[in-house]
């Protein structure tokens, strides 16, 4: 009988309209990376849908404007350009977003530091001064760039703002680096230098961020600030958080520092995960606790 039910109710429900639909955006970010924003909503919600994931794409432009070095009229390129000789202006999401940088940078011991694409060892060691809602890089040849957490932090405020419409399911990839809201969503890290279509094994993750970092895709463009100097290594290193800032920042730092330090600096990350790739596809993991955990076959 049971069987006979559920049976019937299968096919009474054939051709119905879908209680539950997943809508999928893709808009050009941060210069050229893509991204994909994917909204589970019930089928009925489709046109709030639409205008609340256009309201996140929207918002992840306002904050780029402010935070990219990239642009001249940003705050970032404000305080770059004033550098040595005047203070200025600063939203409150653009001095939380320097503050956080500047304590990863001191949890890391300045293996992630915004200040990396100064021109001199002076300036890199240079002074960010954050003042109520003014800042200042004190040393005349002091530059901060926040490619390697920026990302992660747009993509946060994004899930942030869709949470805060009542939407418990969503996930953002951004360029490869991602962060779900609710769950289960299917994930995997690409083998570097592999194929695109190359992966670890698809495993699912809820409320959690993923970002990865590696030379396989730009060569070599992560520079490690105490040698200044690029980073010459093979593999990658994926970092799973809470917040896509956070693992975005680490998943740099940990890459910098190589596989064996940054077991040392793990454990200052609580609930925090490391995954290490080699070229091979074989991956090992890490969990902050400091135990290894069990990685993806």
């Amino acid at each position: 009988m049971a069987r006979s039910a559920l049976f019937l109710a299968l096919l009474a429900c054939l051709g119905c309209a879908p209680r539950e639909i997943t809508l999928t955006r893709s808009r050009l970010l941060m210069g050229h990376v893509p991204v994909n924003l994917s909204l589970r909503c019930p089928a009925a919600d489709r046109e709030r849908a639409l205008a609340e994931s256009e309201a996140a794409f929207r918002l992840a432009q306002e904050i780029e404007a402010k935070i990219s070095e990239w642009q001249p009229d940003s705050e970032l390129s404000c305080l770059n350009r004033k550098a040595g000789r005047g203070n200025c202006p600063l939203t409150e999401n653009t001095r939380a977003l320097l503050e956080l940088s500047l304590a990863l940078s001191r949890q890391t011991d300045g293996a992630f530091d915004i200040r990396f694409a100064s021109p001199s060892r002076a300036g890199q060691e240079g002074e960010i001064r954050l003042a109520g809602d003014r800042g200042a890089l004190p040393h005349p040849e002091t530059r901060i760039g926040v490619g390697a957490i920026g990302k992660g932090w747009i993509v946060d405020a994004m899930l942030d703002y869709l949470q805060g419409r009542g939407y418990a399911a969503a996930i953002v990839d951004a360029g490869g680096d991602l962060r779900a809201l609710g769950g289960p969503w299917k994930v995997a890290i690409q083998v570097p230098e592999g194929a695109p279509d190359r992966i670890t094994v698809q495993r699912e993750i809820r409320d959690r961020a993923l970002a990865t970092s590696g030379l396989y895709e730009q060569g070599s463009h992560i520079l490690d600030p105490s040698t200044r100097r690029p980073v010459a290594r093979r593999g990658s290193v994926s970092v799973e958080a809470s917040r896509l800032a956070m693992a975005d920042a680490l998943a740099t730092a940990f890459f910098v520092l190589g596989e064996t330090k940054s077991l040392t600096y793990l454990p200052k990350f609580p609930g925090v995960k490391m995954y290490w790739t080699d070229p091979d596809g074989n991956v090992r993991a890490y969990a902050a606790e400091g135990a290894a955990i069990q990685a993806p076959k």
